[in-house]
């Protein structure tokens, strides 16, 4: 699966290469759990970073991504008699894969537009128990990396000339099959997640998708009389 999935990598990479248009992003922002199971049945926040890069035509553009949590998830374990705090289960996650991003707007490098994206690929979640006041940390065996997917909605904009803010919400699917054997984790593990970004991006165009922008923007000033 692993190897079919670099092939895919290396075909999106190629395509970008002969793009017309490409689009760099960096980004952060703020996930909330949405666990299955009643142990993690609390939205618990953490903070990601995150990183993308594709290429194609004007408005639809294949590419690359790779994720990583800045904060972890926690979630707290009290003991049932006496209500005091015996531990705390985190997940130290990361994700990279492949997605399909979408700009509506007329001129998607230089305007404002609504962005529709899709991407699938490696989620991978390494949990960990650390039990309280001691902070020994009891080890979990690790999920094995499984296929997710996530859809995003969000706004773009221009600062200055092909530099934009980009603001979204996205939804994480995924679904642990195997389970890991430490302590408080049961199967199958469903860590679904929304996440809420804000990005800077570069939006770069070539060839004639260049010179078609040139043609409007003058279009524009000349009736405006710039």
């Amino acid at each position: 699966m692993k190897k079919l999935f670099s092939l895919f990598v290396c075909c999106a990479l190629g395509f970008g290469l002969s793009a017309q248009q490409l689009f760099f992003e960096l980004s952060s922002g703020y996930n909330i759990t949405a666990y299955e199971g009643s142990d993690y049945s609390d939205g618990v926040g953490f903070v990601p970073i995150r990183a993308r890069l594709a290429g194609g035509f004007e408005h639809v553009q294949l590419g690359v991504e790779y994720n990583r949590d800045l904060t972890q998830p926690e979630f707290e374990f009290f003991d049932e008699t006496t209500e005091t705090l015996i531990g705390r289960q985190e997940f130290d996650n990361s994700y990279y894969g492949l997605f399909v991003r979408a700009n509506l707007s007329s001129l998607p490098a230089y305007r404002f537009g609504v962005v529709l994206s899709a991407g699938a690929g490696f989620y991978d979640s390494e949990p960990r128990f650390v039990a309280l006041p001691s902070g020994i940390e009891i080890p979990n065996t690790g999920l094995e990396p499984t296929i997710g997917y996530n859809f995003r909605i969000g706004i773009s904009s221009p600062i200055y000339t092909i530099l934009h803010w980009e603001l979204g919400y996205q939804f994480n699917y995924v679904n642990f099959e195997k389970d890991g054997e430490g302590i408080l984790l049961d199967p199958p593990f469903q860590p679904y997640y929304h996440s809420f970004q804000a990005g800077l991006s570069l939006n770069l165009v070539f060839g004639n998708v260049e010179k078609k922008c040139r043609r409007v923007i003058n279009s524009n000033r000349s009736r405006r009389g710039w």
